[in-house]
C-alpha cells in the first residue's frame, strides 16, 4: 500500500542516484511556461486526465474537508495572483483539512493547499515558495508527462479502477470526512494521484527552478524556498530522534524521484543568488511576515491541533519551537503543553503544566488553555486555583461541547 507520508514527500522534493555525479543545476532563466492563458487539453490523454480532475473538484467543492476561513482563502488566492499574474484567473484554490505539509496543482488549474502547510509557514514568502513550486509543475505540464509514463508502464486498465484507498490522516475530531483528498482522488482514479504526487527527478528539479523564479519575480526573497525545505528536513529529523530512529534521507535512494537534501539545498540557494544578482536595479524583497501572522492568528490553534493529534511529539515540539522564534504567544504555549501531555513521558506532566500556566498569562491564549491549566492544577493538588481556571474557561467559552462535564468537575 502506498502511504500518505510517501505522497507528502513528493510535494516538496526531485534527483541523482546515491554515489552518482550531481546533475547540473537547472537555471531558473531557462524555464519557459508550456501552458498559455486559456489553455485547453488537446488529445485523448489530456482530456481523460482533465475529466478525472473535474470529478475530484466537484467532490471537493461540496466537501466538509474544506477549511471554512474566507479571509485565508482570499489571502492564498492573492499570493497565486502575485505568482501567476494573468494566468491566475484560471486557477481555483481549495484549502483542505490535512495535517501533512503539502500542496498540489492540477493540469486544469485547480490547486489544493493542505492545512498542514499553513500550520508550518512563518511568512508569506515561504507560502509563495511552496505554491510557486507547484505552479512550476503546472506550467511545465509535468502531471501530463507522468500520466503518460504511468500509462506506458502499467497499461490502460490502470485508468479505470477505483484503486486502493489510502489511510486518511485527518482526525475525526475536527468534524470532517475521515477520508483525505488523496483518498477521494484515489477512488476516482489511482493514476491521477500518481501523476500529481510522483514526478520524475527532472520534473522536480524544473519545478524547483521555476518556483524560485516565480517568487523572485513576485517580489519575495528567493531564498525562502531553501528555508522552507530546511525547516521541513529538520522537523523530520526531530521526529526521528523522538522515536529513537535514525533519520534517513530517502531521496538518496537509487529509486527515489527526489534530489538528495544537500544537493537540493545547494541548488535552491544557488538559484536564489543568481536571480538576486541578475536583478537590475536591485529588487527590494518583502517576506510578508506581518501580513501572514495577522491572517493566520485566528486559525493557528486549530491548525496546530491537527498536527498535535497525530501524536508525533518530536515533530510537534519542533514545529512549536520553530514558530516561537518569532515570539511566544498563548496559542504556542498551550500547544506546547498539549504536545507534552500526549507524549506522556516521565516529567511531561510537569512540563505540560508549566506550559499551560504560561499560556494563561498571555492575552491571546485560547479558551482551552484555561481548561488544560485547570485540570493540570487539580491533578497537582491545587484545587482552588484549578477550579478558578476551569471557571474562567467556561466564562470564555460557555457553549463549549464539554461545558457540562466541566461544570460537573467544579461541583465536586
Amino acid at each position: 500500500m502506498t502511504t500518505r507520508r510517501a505522497f507528502v514527500a513528493g510535494g516538496l522534493c526531485g534527483c541523482a542516484m546515491h554515489g552518482a555525479a550531481q546533475a547540473e543545476r537547472i537555471r531558473p532563466a531557462a524555464m519557459q511556461a508550456l501552458v498559455a492563458p486559456g489553455y485547453r487539453p488537446v488529445d485523448a490523454d489530456e482530456r481523460g486526465m482533465w475529466h478525472s480532475v473535474a470529478r475530484l473538484e466537484e467532490e471537493l467543492a461540496s466537501s466538509n474537508l474544506r477549511l471554512d476561513a474566507p479571509q485565508m482563502q482570499r489571502y492564498v488566492e492573492g499570493v497565486i495572483v502575485r505568482l501567476l499574474g494573468e494566468r491566475a484567473r484560471e486557477t481555483r484554490v481549495y484549502i483542505v483539512h490535512d495535517p501533512d505539509f503539502n500542496a498540489a496543482m492540477f493540469p486544469n488549474g485547480m490547486m489544493i493547499v493542505q492545512t498542514g502547510l499553513l500550520a508550518r509557514i512563518r511568512d508569506e514568502a515561504q507560502l509563495a515558495a511552496v505554491l510557486g513550486h507547484e505552479c512550476g509543475h503546472y506550467l511545465r505540464r509535468h502531471s501530463l508527462q507522468r500520466w503518460r509514463d504511468y500509462r506506458r508502464k502499467t497499461g490502460i486498465m490502470a485508468f479505470v479502477g477505483a484503486g486502493t484507498r489510502i489511510v486518511a490522516g485527518v482526525s475525526l475530531s475536527v468534524g470532517v470526512d475521515p477520508r483525505g483528498w488523496i483518498d477521494i482522488a484515489n477512488s476516482i482514479n489511482t493514476a491521477l494521484v500518481c501523476s500529481i504526487r510522483q514526478f520524475s527527478r527532472e520534473s522536480e528539479r524544473e519545478a524547483d527552478a521555476f518556483g524560485v523564479r516565480l517568487i523572485e519575480q513576485a517580489g519575495y526573497p528567493p531564498d525562502a524556498a531553501a528555508e522552507v525545505w530546511r525547516h521541513y528536513v529538520e522537523e523530520r529529523r526531530a521526529s526521528a530522534r523522538a522515536r529513537d530512529k535514525r533519520y534517513r534521507d530517502k531521496a538518496r535512494s537509487a529509486t527515489s524521484t527526489h534530489p538528495p537534501t544537500a544537493e537540493r539545498m545547494l541548488d535552491l540557494t544557488a538559484s536564489a543568488r543568481e536571480l538576486e544578482a541578475a536583478s537590475a536595479p536591485p529588487r527590494l524583497y518583502d517576506d510578508g511576515r506581518d501580513a501572514w501572522r495577522a491572517v493566520v492568528a485566528p486559525l493557528r490553534a486549530g491548525l496546530l491541533d491537527e498536527q498535535i493529534k497525530l501524536n508525533d511529539p518530536g515533530a510537534s515540539l519542533y514545529l512549536v519551537n520553530a514558530l516561537a522564534q518569532d515570539g511566544w504567544d498563548g496559542t504556542l504555549r498551550y500547544c506546547e503543553g498539549e504536545a507534552y501531555r500526549l507524549r506522556d513521558e516521565p516529567g511531561d506532566a510537569a512540563r505540560a503544566g508549566w506550559a499551560y500556566a504560561q499560556a494563561v498569562t498571555l492575552d491571546d491564549a485560547p479558551p482551552e488553555a484555561w481548561r488544560a491549566n485547570g485540570y493540570a492544577l487539580l491533578n497537582a493538588g491545587d484545587a482552588d486555583r484549578g477550579r478558578q481556571s476551569l471557571a474562567r474557561y467556561l466564562a470564555r467559552k460557555p457553549d463549549a461541547t464539554d461545558a457540562a462535564m466541566v461544570r460537573f468537575a467544579l461541583a465536586q
